[in-house]
């Protein structure tokens, strides 16, 4: 104890002396050592993943964005549209430069490639009335569209399937933050119904269930938003469709397809903009072949086309 006593006694007089000197006290034996004693570092922070962007930058597609591209698979011909014509590189450029119009309002073009992904078919040579793309056709497109920093929409002509269990056979594309989907209602057929023969439809409640899925890879994923675009011609495409829900990691456009010249497409337009919910945004289609069919008939221009009411935000030429 005695000793003790003493070792306590001469460690306080050290370390009150130092303290009255200046000079910092040598390490206690008895205090431990610390990290940097023995050579060992703190962990190094995991940096934070940079967030999954859009091509040209942002999360969101509107309002910074106006829509415009072409349709058609590569190698097809005119048949399919524009983008099927020659070169699909030499097609992508041409995106590019066909769109410039469209850059007013403040809005940055996003150049578009709309590939049919599923297709239909006459029922006697498909399963279910239609055929599913291959992953290497996808990416052929997907490839194609990045050259020009585009995203690139995966058509869906259901047959007789639907368009929830259609969309989700091409999830591994729908993970990429430039992938969406466009979808037929004209080419949603009864169990009865004969593509080519009748035209078909879908309802809100199947519109819903596609968006939700979407909405919940974009969450699951960290992916920007995703762009569900639908066509019409027909106001009864689309049944019930004031009940369509609006997402938040969907960006909804409704793609007027109607074919003519200027008066008939303008009427089309309209009837269709009147039954829009406002959260869907405006789209345009426009066709080489079919808006030009007739004397007289021609291809609206890019002023025509933003003279509609409401302005269009989305613009396909077929």
């Amino acid at each position: 104890m005695r000793r003790s006593r003493l070792a306590l006694l001469s460690l306080t007089a050290a370390l009150t002396l130092s303290a009255c000197s200046g000079i910092p006290p040598e390490p206690s034996v008895t205090g431990g050592t610390s990290r940097a004693d023995v050579g060992v570092q703190a962990p190094t922070p995991t940096p934070t993943p940079t967030p999954k962007e859009l091509p040209g930058g942002g999360r969101e597609i509107f309002p910074t964005y106006r829509l415009v591209g072409y349709s058609g698979v590569k190698g097809s011909g005119p048949g399919l549209g524009r983008a099927g014509v020659g070169d699909i590189d030499d097609r992508m450029k041409e995106i590019v430069e066909r769109a410039q119009p469209y850059a007013t309002d403040g809005r940055k073009i996003m150049p578009v490639l709309e590939v049919i992904a599923t297709t239909v078919q006459p029922c006697r040579v498909a399963p279910k009335c239609r055929t599913v793309s291959s992953d290497e056709k996808i990416q052929a497109h997907l490839d194609a569209i990045r050259k020009v920093d585009g995203v690139l929409l995966l058509a869906i002509q259901p047959g007789r399937s639907d368009f929830v269990t259609e969309v989700k056979k091409y999830e591994k594309f729908l993970k990429e933050p430039d992938v969406g989907v466009a979808l037929d209602p004209e080419w949603r057929m009864g169990p009865n119904q004969e593509p080519m023969k009748s035209f078909g439809s879908t309802d809100a409640k199947e519109l819903n269930a596609v968006s939700a899925y979407l909405d919940r890879i974009v969450t699951d994923n960290d992916l920007p938003q995703k762009v569900m675009l639908y066509h019409m011609i027909r106001v009864n495409w689309v049944r019930n469709h004031a009940q369509l829900q609006d997402r938040k990691g969907v960006a909804f456009i409704l793609s007027v397809d109607g074919i003519g010249d200027q008066e008939l497409k303008e009427g089309t337009w309209k009837a269709l903009m009147g039954v829009k919910p406002a959260f869907v945004h405006p789209g345009f289609k426009l066709f080489y072949q079919e808006d030009t069919a007739r004397p007289g008939w021609k291809l609206m221009t890019p002023a025509q086309v933003l003279a509609l009411t409401p302005t269009p935000e989305y613009v396909l030429y077929e």
